[in-house]
């Protein structure tokens, strides 16, 4: 079984979810100080179902779930899976893979998973039982945890050890076991209580079902009773019934009686109302013709407020039109005297302009004329300017050529003076240079004779130092291997004896005696004085599993000293084989295919032979796995064993099941001791030898080192190829200078040819030169005399310029000033004939309206006589509508 992988998510500080896969070849997590690795052992501890908060370095629970930080909320659940590869099957299960999960939300509820599907704590921790795996367990060691082993504080060596030989699946089987016990016990004990309790009540409980019984009986009676009584109340109800119906009948004859009359009243009702209608029709006639007379008196009321409010309206619109037309004639003659005024002041203002006009045309001319004269003088000053600057670009040009000329001759007569020279040099250097690369391959040849014979030397030694470090590694592998075997047999050695010590696995009174003086020392138990072969220990321990723990005694009295001690101590009780009463026989051991005898694998003192022989006759051990060997019914009175345990068979019965992992270890303590002790002693020989050996090699190996040339053919060889690389320095260079002699002879006739063809082109270049200076202050002269006529006609066109403007200022302001007198002149028109057409507007309105008011003085009444008349009338007319409905409903 191996850990796999591990899956945390919200768990301390794993705020993202991370998976930490545990391949092949990964041995340790590794990193600085608060990285988290001791997060990931807690993490492991906590899935394996740790409940202890100090364990887990929390004061609470609640606070093992991440808690967030600046940037990031709170988780609200911390998870963490492990999972196994489980293909050897150790865990008890049919998954090849098994994964252990362990949720705890905030809200405090937890849950645990086995391959997710949910599970309770106990199956987790009976599935890991013996396999070293748990929260508490030796496969998770803190560095506090292994100071406890050492000191043996709170016997942690003890549980560690009991956790390696599997014997703690047996102490919690066995507390779990007492545990239930208990309940159970308590259980019984709540059982009598109760049925004390039952046994108390049980004559109540019969009182009362004595009572049910005469109940039901008397519900029954009452029942039948109640039948009777329905059938004689049924008979009374149907005479009842008889006369009832016979009262009904006289009831109908007199309502027919009764309706006749009825019928009668109505007939004489339809009379009345006949003549009540004719009277409510009267009195609705005369009610409407009062109601059409007060509707007249009303109309006429309000064609009286209309006229007299029309009339009031018709005067009021009198007086605003007459005020109106008297304001309106005034302002008209006002602006027939502002256009006279108008007219005048645009007449006296034309003339001015017309002036000024005139001469701003004349002003106009002359200034173009004196602009076109600048113009033309401009553009002979830009020509004249345009041909000086070529001609000085020309002679710049000219001037510049030829200096470059001249230094160009001069640099190759310094450069012609400075090849000879170095020629001269370089041809003495090369002399030098051939005498030194002879010398160098002089010394070239002798070096590489001194490495050849160097570098055989050098290649026996490696071959002796290749021997030897063999040697030496295959002696190191022999140490550790013994040293890992002679470690593994002592701590056998230590577990044994210190179990052979304590007495461990063995019954209180086994252990009483084997501490108690009084007891024969001599005595041993049958588990020590037996010893066999380690492939049939498991087949002979289980087979003598029952007996194992037995005394083995020389005489009778013995067995009853050790009885009687066990007695007045009260430890417990102890069985005993007494060897003067055991047979003397010595049976014979037959052949059969496929099968050991048990006597011939075991070992043991001759005094305990008949003992043996006693207790393993016709027992035999089957060789391989043969299944169909116990699945067949034997014919012979054999017990034949499996050599792994599993099978136990007689000829009546057959016994068999799994096989412990520490199983075959309780047989020959003591004289596994002994042989162990001589294993070990052996082993220690074997070390003492392997590091004799291992020293001498080394020695030699470090004496063949030392004898190595290896250094000097490093420097032999370092100076040949100093050597080598001096030799294609010098090669270089000397090539180099020959090149360079060859280049300069061959320079030395380029330079003279240059030379003579630069002072050619001087001697052309001269000559044309003179000529462009001389041209130059020619056009020099000619522009600043024409420059000087160009400034005479600008004095005059700015002077002339400053006149026109001057004047085009007045004329444009004489043009605004004449175009403002215009439009007042127009607006006042336009106001003129406004007036007029209002004034002749409000003149016809005045006249429709005193025409309206003497058309309504003459058809307004202004008399009141004939409204109280009709006020009168409509009183009187009230008055005898009153008394027809007084009439009408006392009818």
């Amino acid at each position: 079984m191996q850990l796999t992988r591990l899956e945390i998510k919200g768990f301390k500080s794993f705020g993202d979810k991370v998976t930490i896969n545990f391949n092949e070849g990964v041995t340790a997590i590794v990193g600085p100080n608060g990285c988290g690795k001791s997060n990931v052992i807690d993490a492991m501890r906590w899935v394996l179902g740790e409940q202890s908060t100090k364990a887990l370095r929390s004061e609470k629970m609640e606070n093992i779930i991440f808690n967030g930080t600046k940037n990031r909320k709170q988780a609200q659940l911390a998870e963490v899976s492990l999972s196994f590869d489980n293909t050897r099957n150790i865990l008890p299960t049919a998954y090849s893979q098994v994964t252990v999960t362990r949720k705890l939300y905030r809200n405090g509820d937890s849950e645990y998973r086995l391959n997710d599907v949910q599970c309770r704590l106990k199956d987790i921790t009976d599935l890991f039982l013996d396999t070293g795996i748990g929260s508490d367990s030796y496969s998770i060691i803190e560095l506090k945890m292994v100071d406890e082993i050492i000191t043996n504080k709170e016997h942690s060596r003890r549980s560690l050890f009991e956790e390696a030989s599997g014997i703690s699946k047996y102490k919690l089987r066995k507390k779990q076991t007492f545990s239930k016990l208990k309940d159970t016990e308590a259980d019984l004990e709540r059982v009598e209580d109760l049925l004390f309790e039952i046994e108390k009540n049980l004559k109540t409980l019969e009182n009362q079902a004595r009572k049910a019984e005469r109940y039901y009986k008397l519900k029954e009676q009452y029942r039948e009773l109640s039948v009777q009584l329905a059938t004689h109340r049924i008979a009374f109800f149907r005479t009842d019934l008889n006369a009832l119906e016979t009262q009904e009948q006289n009831q109908q004859v007199n309502r027919t009686e009764l309706s006749n009359k009825i019928d009668t009243g109505e007939a004489e009702l339809q009379k009345l109302k006949l003549g009540s209608i004719n009277q409510e029709k009267n009195l609705s006639i005369q009610q409407k013709a009062t109601n059409e007379f007060v509707s007249k008196i009303r109309a006429y009321e309000s064609e009286k407020k209309v006229k007299n409010e029309q009339m009031r309206f018709l005067q009021e619109k009198e007086a605003r039109l007459s005020g109106e037309l008297e304001k309106d004639k005034n302002q008209v003659n006002h602006i027939k005297y502002n256009i006279k005024r108008l007219n005048e002041e645009v007449l006296t203002e034309t003339e001015v302009f017309n002036r000024l006009e005139s001469d701003l045309k004349l002003l106009k001319s002359t200034l173009d004329t004196l602009r076109e004269q600048q113009q033309t003088e401009k553009n002979r000053i830009d020509n004249l300017i345009k041909s000086v600057n070529d001609l000085q670009n020309q002679v710049y040009q000219s001037q510049k050529e030829i200096d470059i000329l001249n230094i160009q001759k001069d640099a190759l007569v310094q450069e012609t003076n400075r090849n000879v020279d170095d020629t001269e040099t370089k041809t003495l250097e090369l002399k030098a240079f051939d005498h030194a690369l002879a010398e160098l391959d002089i010394q070239v040849r002798e070096k590489q004779a001194n490495i050849k014979n160097l570098t055989e030397a050098e290649e026996l030694l490696k071959e002796k130092l290749a021997t030897s470090e063999i040697n030496l590694s295959s002696n190191k592998e022999k140490l550790t291997a013994e040293n890992r075997k002679k470690d593994a047999k002592q701590n056998e050695y230590n577990l044994t004896k210190s179990l052979v010590d304590s007495l461990e696995g063995f019954p209180e009174s086994i252990r009483f005696l084997k501490k108690n003086n009084a007891f024969a020392k001599s005595a041993l138990l049958l588990s020590d004085i037996l010893f066999c072969n380690e492939d049939y220990r498991i087949a002979i321990e289980n087979y003598l599993e029952p007996v194992m723990n037995h005394y083995v005694v020389d005489q009778y009295a013995d067995a009853v000293q050790a009885i009687n001690l066990l007695t007045d101590a009260s430890r417990g009780r102890a069985n005993f084989f007494i060897l003067e009463n055991v047979p003397a026989k010595n049976p014979v051991i037959g052949t059969h295919e496929g099968l050991v005898s048990a006597l011939s694998v075991i070992e043991v003192d001759k005094k305990y032979q008949h003992l043996c022989n006693l207790l393993l006759q016709n027992v035999y051990i089957a060789v391989a796995e043969q299944e169909n060997l116990f699945k067949a019914t034997p014919t012979e009175s054999l017990t034949i064993l499996a050599k792994n345990g599993k099978y136990a068979q007689t000829k009546f019965t057959l016994a068999g099941g799994s096989v412990g992992l520490f199983e075959g270890k309780r047989i020959g303590r003591a004289k596994n001791l002994e042989n162990l002790a001589k294993e070990i002693k052996a082993s220690e020989f074997l070390i003492n030898q392997y590091n004799a050996a291992i020293k001498a090699e080394t020695d030699q190996i470090f004496e063949l080192k030392e004898a190595s040339k290896i250094n000097q053919i490093n420097t032999l060889q370092q100076e040949m190829n100093r050597l080598n690389n001096e030799h294609i320095s010098v090669q270089t260079r000397r090539d180099q200078y020959q090149e360079f002699i060859t280049t300069s002879e061959n320079r030395k006739t380029d330079i003279a040819q240059k030379i003579v063809s630069i002072e050619k082109a001087l001697s052309e270049k001269l000559p044309a030169l003179v000529q462009l200076q001389k041209d130059q202050q020619e056009a020099h002269v000619n522009l600043q005399e024409q420059q000087l006529n160009y400034q005479e006609i600008a004095d005059q066109v700015n002077e002339s310029a400053g006149k026109y403007n001057q004047d085009n200022i007045r004329f444009h302001q004489q043009q605004n000033k004449l175009s403002g007198l215009e439009k007042d002149l127009d607006y006042r028109f336009v106001q003129e004939e406004a007036l007029n057409k209002r004034i002749a507007q409000n003149d016809k309105e005045l006249q429709e309206a005193l025409t309206e008011i003497t058309a309504t003085l003459q058809h307004t009444d202004l008399n009141d006589d004939t409204l109280l008349e009709m006020y009168q009338q409509r009183e009187e007319m009230e008055k005898g509508l009153a008394e027809a409905e007084q009439a009408y409903i006392c009818v």
